[in-house]
């Protein structure tokens, strides 16, 4: 062989490595290169609309959530009942049209009875966590409605029976009251005729007469949806049960979601939870006080009767709620049971 023979097939060699070399430098910082992943959109609709305050911690949530998750996730937050109804937003989530809800179950409990006695645990979000509760939660909500459960953004208030006549026993006969799964079976206990409404109609079914009684969250309801204009009372002892928000997920969106994006929200969930009760305790207050200050008057009941009306609404529900759920309800209050105070 002619040593220019040799040489040129060197030099053929050598470029053949060199282009080689290039391929696989090519190849391996490409995807470094590569145009950065799609935010992901996330779409949410609320019960309430713009403005009342058991929006406020998950406008929160949402804020926090774009803030660190910029490029990465978008929390797109459509609006309220003017997008979708409380009645069907949960439904709709499940169904794929929306991504997330914020509701409440009282108006998905027929899609969901297990969720009833959130009202009924123990307020503290925090605790309901520790304890298992936001655990069995996520896993009765799968199975019945195909949502992941994230968190409690609501918890805190009490409910109160607000009326236009003052109610002085608990004996409830003869009064018509709205009622949701949370508290039909305490109020046809205590003898009530009931109906159930939608918040935006609580206003024109006070002052109509389609109800004589309503009740709600002793506060924020009244307060936000001027109540005070068309009911003069308020029933103490408050009901020992809290208001609750439940932040849903559609589980087939939530499950395909990557790992960071859902420890960006989970963390942020539970951090928003660690103020929820100290900040509807308050705002259940000074409302309380607005409300007086509207001219409405707290009819206390006498001590026989709300030993009654205790009852109603703490040993007798539970007991309903399990016989109707036997599967889920024993469950929930055994996690509840010791922290339960009356």
């Amino acid at each position: 062989m002619k040593w220019s023979s040799v040489k040129g097939n060197k030099a053929k060699i050598g470029f053949l490595v060199s282009v080689s070399l290039v391929i696989i430098l090519a190849a391996t910082l490409l995807p470094a290169c590569a145009a950065p992943a799609e935010e992901i959109k996330l779409t949410l609709v609320s019960g309430w609309p713009t403005g009342v305050a058991f929006n406020d911690k998950v406008v929160e949530l949402v804020e926090r959530v774009n803030e660190e998750g910029e490029g990465k996730v978008f929390i797109d937050f459509l609006g309220g009942p003017e997008v979708a109804p409380i009645t069907e937003a949960v439904g709709l989530v499940r169904d794929g049209v929306y991504d997330m809800a914020f509701s409440t179950p009282g108006y998905y409990a027929g899609l969901c009875p297990a969720s009833v006695p959130f009202y009924y645990a123990p307020p503290d979000p925090v605790l309901l966590r520790q304890i298992g509760v936001t655990d069995l939660a996520d896993e009765f909500h799968r199975e019945a409605m195909g949502v992941a459960f994230l968190g409690f953004p609501v918890r805190g208030e009490l409910f109160a029976i607000i009326s236009k006549k003052p109610i002085t026993s608990a004996d409830f006969s003869g009064i018509l009251m709205h009622t949701i799964p949370i508290f039909t079976a305490a109020l046809t206990y205590l003898g009530a005729s009931t109906t159930t409404l939608q918040v935006p109609d609580f206003y024109v079914a006070l002052q109509t007469g389609v109800v004589d009684a309503i009740p709600c969250p002793i506060a924020t309801v009244p307060y936000d949806y001027k109540l005070y204009e068309v009911a003069k009372y308020i029933l103490y002892p408050p009901m020992p049960i809290t208001t609750t928000g439940s932040f849903l997920i559609n589980a087939e969106r939530w499950d395909g979601l990557p790992k960071d994006v859902k420890d960006l929200i989970t963390d942020n969930m539970v951090e928003i939870e660690q103020g929820v009760v100290e900040y509807y305790e308050e705002l259940m207050y000074t409302n309380v006080d607005k409300l007086v200050a509207e001219g409405m008057e707290i009819i206390e009941l006498p001590p026989a009767e709300a030993d009654k009306y205790y009852y109603a609404f703490t040993d007798y529900a539970w007991e309903k709620f399990c016989e109707k759920n036997p599967v889920w309800g024993p469950k929930l209050y055994e996690l509840c049971k010791p922290y339960l105070e009356y």
